[in-house]
C-alpha cells in the first residue's frame, strides 16, 4: 500500500467511525492549553494536540520516555538504560527541531546540539505535558520547527501542604520526592526535591560493567498578587546529574565497549514574569527567562557550557469574537567549549549570537468556525533576516471537529554543527538555515456522551537545506555537517481512539504511519534513521474505588540506523529490529493520605536496541509509597 492510499483509507475509516455517532455527544468540559500566544480551548485548536494529565501520569507511574512513546507521531531513542541520552523525534523531525519548555522556559541544551535530553527529568513533579505537533516557529522561534513539548510542573496548592514519594526496585534503583507548599491569601510558594539513583545495566554488547546514574533536582516556584490587577510569578529548577557511560572501540569494532567514563551535568532553568490586567479587554506581561547548562566528561576533562537569556514583552487585546497578541523578544545565546587539541583541531571556543524578533497571533471566533494567523519576523546576528508564519482553521459540527493548518518554519544551525565538537567532529561555519513547510489536516470527535473519542491526522512536511550532521570525510577520518542539496519529505498519518467501555474500564489505542526520506548527496531518496515506519500503542486501564490497574503495550516497528565501522566503508546502514514493550502498573489508596504503587517495565524481558550497539534494559519491577498531608 502506498502512502497516499494508506492516508486515504485511514481517513475514510476514521470518518465512518465518527459519523456513525454523529449526534451522540454531550457538552464536554472545556480544557485549555498554554502552548499558544495565550491559553486556548483544546476543542478550538487548529492543530494536533496531545495533553498528558496528572491523572494519567499517576495511573501509569512510569518514565517520561514511556509516556512520550505512547504519543502519536513520537519516536524515542534511548542509548541504553535509565539515565542514558534520550532523544525524541516528532513526525520524523530531528531532536533539535522540537522545542522543549519547562514552565514556559526553553530547555533545549545549547551545549548538546540544541537538543533536550529527556533522561534528566522524572515524572514525580509533573502536572501535565502539552504537545503540539507541526511548525510552531511563528510563535516560538527556530527550535520549534516540528513542534513543542511543554512540561508543566505541579502548581502551588491553595493551602499549606506537604507530600512525599519513595520507590525502590530493580538495578538497585531508588526514586524519591519531597514537596512543600506554603500559602496565604495573596502569596504561595512551593519547594520540591526529586532524587533518582540507580546502578543501571550494561549497555554494551560485550562486557559486564553496569552504567549507573544519580539525579537530583531542586525546584522553587511561586506567585504573588501585588495588587488586584498585578501578579508576579517566578520559577527556578536545578538538576545535577552524574552518569556512567561506555566508550567506543574506534579501532576494531566501532561499537560501545566497557569503560570508566562519567559525565557530570548541571541544568538551571529560571524565570520571572509580571502580568498586568488593565481591563477585561487588555492585558500585558513582561517575562525574563534564563537557561544555564554545563556538561563535563571524565577522565577526558572535556566541558561544554550553554547560556540562553530571553526577554519577552507581550500584550493581548481581546473581545468576544477576536483576540490579538503581539510579542517582542530579545534573546542572547552563548556557547563555550573546553578540551584538548588533537589532529582534528582545537575544540576550545567561545561563541555567541543575538536575536531580536516580533511575533503576532490573531484569532477569530465565528460561531462554529475558529481561525488563527500567526507570524514572526526575526533578526539574527549570524544569519539573514527570516520570517515564519502559520494559519489554522477549525470548524465544529455537533460531535465532529475538522481542522487544518499550514505553515512555514526556519531552523538555524546549532553551535556544534557550525563550529565542531570534540574528537573527530569538525564544524561547518557555512551552513544555511533549514526551512520547513507543512500541511496538516485532521478530525476529532467525541461521542456516546464523551465515552468515545476519535482523532485522525494526516500531515505532509517538506524540508529544504536539511543538515546532515554526520558526513564522513575519508581523507581526515573525521565527520562534519553539510546542507543536503535535495529535499527531505516527512509524510504520515496518526489515529487515536479513546473509549470508556464502562465506568471503570478504559481503552486507548493509537497508530502512527511515517514515511521520512531525505536525498543523499547523489540525489537518491533514503529513509531517515531512527524513525520507524509503523508504531503504535494499546493501553487498558481498570479503575476501582481505591485505585487502578494499568496495562500498556507499545510497539515500535523496524527502523534503520547508521553504523560507523573503523574500516571501509566507514559508514553504513543497519536495520534495528522492531520491538514490543509491555508495562504493568497499579496503585492502591489506603486512605486519603497514603497511596501504594507498583509497576513492571519491559514485562516480557524484550531484548532490543533503540540505537545500534546500545543494549536496552530488561525486565524491571518497582514498589513505592506516596504520602500527603
Amino acid at each position: 500500500m502506498n502512502k497516499f492510499a494508506f492516508a486515504a483509507n485511514a481517513a475514510l475509516i476514521t470518518f465512518v467511525i465518527s459519523t456513525a455517532f454523529a449526534y451522540a455527544a454531550a457538552d464536554a468540559e472545556i480544557e485549555t492549553i498554554t502552548v499558544s500566544a495565550t491559553p486556548i480551548a483544546l476543542d478550538d485548536a487548529g492543530s494536533s494536540v496531545t495533553v498528558i494529565t496528572r491523572e494519567e501520569i499517576e495511573r501509569r507511574n512510569t518514565s517520561i520516555q514511556s509516556l512520550l512513546r505512547s504519543v502519536p507521531g513520537f519516536a524515542v531513542s534511548q542509548q541504553g538504560s535509565v539515565g542514558t541520552v534520550t532523544q525524541i523525534r516528532v513526525r520524523g523531525a530531528e531532536a533539535n527541531q522540537v522545542l522543549v519548555m519547562i514552565n514556559g522556559i526553553e530547555a533545549n541544551d545549547l551545549a548538546q546540539g540544541s537538543e533536550f535530553d529527556f533522561s534528566q527529568i522524572t515524572t514525580n513533579d509533573i502536572e501535565r505535558i502539552e504537545i503540539v505537533r507541526g511548525p510552531q516557529s511563528a510563535l516560538w522561534g527556530s527550535d520549534a520547527l516540528a513542534g513543542v513539548v511543554h512540561i508543566i510542573t505541579t502548581p502551588e496548592s491553595k493551602e499549606t501542604s506537604f507530600s512525599g514519594f519513595l520507590e525502590a526496585g530493580s538495578f538497585s534503583t531508588i526514586r524519591g520526592t519531597l514537596t512543600s507548599t506554603l500559602s496565604s491569601e495573596a502569596h504561595s510558594a512551593k519547594l520540591s526535591a526529586d532524587y533518582l539513583d540507580t546502578d543501571g545495566t550494561n549497555i554494551s554488547r560485550d562486557g559486564s560493567e553496569d552504567d549507573g546514574m544519580d539525579n537530583l533536582t531542586l525546584s522553587l516556584s511561586g506567585r504573588s498578587a501585588l495588587s488586584e490587577n498585578l501578579k508576579l510569578t517566578y520559577t527556578a529548577r536545578q538538576t545535577r546529574r552524574t552518569t556512567d557511560f561506555d566508550g567506543v572501540d574506534f579501532f576494531s569494532t566501532g561499537l560501545p565497549v566497557d569503560a570508566d567514563n562519567r559525565s557530570e551535568s548541571d541544568y538551571l532553568y529560571s524565570g520571572i514574569s509580571i502580568t498586568h490586567l488593565i481591563n477585561d479587554a487588555l492585558d500585558h506581561s513582561l517575562n525574563y527567562y534564563r537557561t544555564d547548562t554545563n556538561n563535563k566528561t571524565k577522565p577526558s576533562g572535556d566541558e561544554q557550557e550553554g547560556l540562553r537569556q530571553q526577554l519577552r514583552y507581550q500584550f493581548n487585546l481581546s473581545s468576544n469574537l477576536q483576540r490579538l497578541s503581539v510579542r517582542a523578544e530579545s534573546e542572547s545565546e552563548d556557547f563555550k567549549q573546553r578540551g584538548t587539541a588533537s589532529f582534528f583541531g582545537d575544540p576550545n571556543q567561545n561563541r555567541d549570537t543575538e536575536t531580536t524578533s516580533v511575533a503576532a497571533e490573531y484569532r477569530l471566533h465565528l460561531d462554529n468556525l475558529h481561525l488563527s494567523l500567526s507570524g514572526r519576523q526575526e533578526n539574527n546576528s549570524d544569519f539573514d533576516d527570516s520570517s515564519s508564519w502559520r494559519a489554522t482553521a477549525n470548524y465544529q459540527f455537533p460531535s465532529l471537529t475538522l481542522f487544518a493548518s499550514f505553515g512555514q518554519s526556519v531552523k538555524n544551525p546549532t553551535f556544534t554543527e557550525r563550529f565542531g565538537f570534540f574528537t573527530n567532529f569538525i564544524g561547518n561555519p557555512d551552513l544555511e538555515p533549514e526551512e520547513s513547510t507543512q500541511l496538516e489536516v485532521g478530525l476529532r470527535g467525541s461521542y456516546l456522551n464523551d465515552r468515545l473519542e476519535v482523532n485522525f491526522t494526516w500531515f505532509d512536511a517538506d524540508l529544504e537545506n536539511e543538515i546532515n550532521g554526520f558526513v564522513f570525510d575519508p581523507a581526515t577520518f573525521g565527520f562534519t555537517a553539510a546542507n543536503i542539496d535535495g529535499d527531505s519529505n516527512r509524510e504520515g498519518a496518526e489515529v487515536t481512539i479513546d473509549f470508556m467501555a464502562t465506568e471503570r474500564l478504559g481503552l486507548r489505542a493509537n497508530y502512527s504511519y511515517l514515511d521520512a526520506t531525505q536525498d543523499d548527496f547523489a540525489g537518491n531518496p533514503v529513509t531517515e534513521v531512527r524513525r520507524a515506519e509503523h508504531s503504535g500503542s494499546l493501553e487498558l486501564d481498570y479503575r476501582f474505588e481505591r485505585g487502578s490497574v494499568n496495562l500498556s503495550v507499545m510497539r515500535t516497528g523496524s527502523q534503520e540506523d547508521d553504523y560507523f565501522p573503523p574500516f571501509p566503508p566507514f559508514q553504513e546502514r543497519v536495520t534495528l529490529s522492531g520491538f514490543t514493550l509491555v508495562e504493568l502498573s497499579a496503585l492502591f489508596r489506603l486512605n486519603e493520605s497514603v497511596m501504594l504503587t507498583a509497576r513492571v517495565e519491559n514485562a516480557l524481558d524484550e531484548d532490543y536496541e533503540q540505537v545500534f550497539g546500545y543494549e536496552s534494559a530488561g525486565a524491571a519491577a518497582y514498589l513505592g509509597i506516596r504520602v500527603s498531608w
